[in-house]
């Protein structure tokens, strides 16, 4: 599959169901779920345990809640950044969720994943 052919409505189809187990994953500091969409070159012991410094030191990043609002679709030379209005339990305001998608052996990996 290669998700630059695709319409948004397609990529949205697509990255929802991936941005939901990113969120579950980091809120229940589940590096098996965090990571399931990754590809597995990006799955290392050394990429886990960055990861899990990052949600003991950062608050915010396990405690996203499931509310998010869709607010577009960027398409770059050979991914996408699909972007959400994103909330947290435990901070005030609201953040910016960024999931970056690319066609990698006919699938669909994360290849990266921001809250700002």
């Amino acid at each position: 599959m290669n998700i630059l052919t695709k319409s948004n409505s397609e990529i949205l189809n697509i990255a929802e169901p991936i941005w939901d187990d990113i969120v579950k994953g980091a809120n229940g500091k589940n590096w098996d779920l965090f990571s399931k969409h990754m590809p597995e070159t990006d799955q290392t012991d050394e990429a886990k345990q960055d990861v899990e410094n990052q949600w003991e030191q950062v608050p915010l990043l396990t405690s996203l809640t499931d509310k998010k609002e869709f607010v577009g679709i960027l398409r770059r030379k050979d991914s996408v950044l699909v972007l959400w209005r994103q909330w947290s339990s435990k901070e005030d305001g609201e953040f910016l969720g960024t999931l970056n998608l690319q066609s990698i052996n006919s699938e669909v990996k994360s290849i990266g994943m921001f809250i700002s």
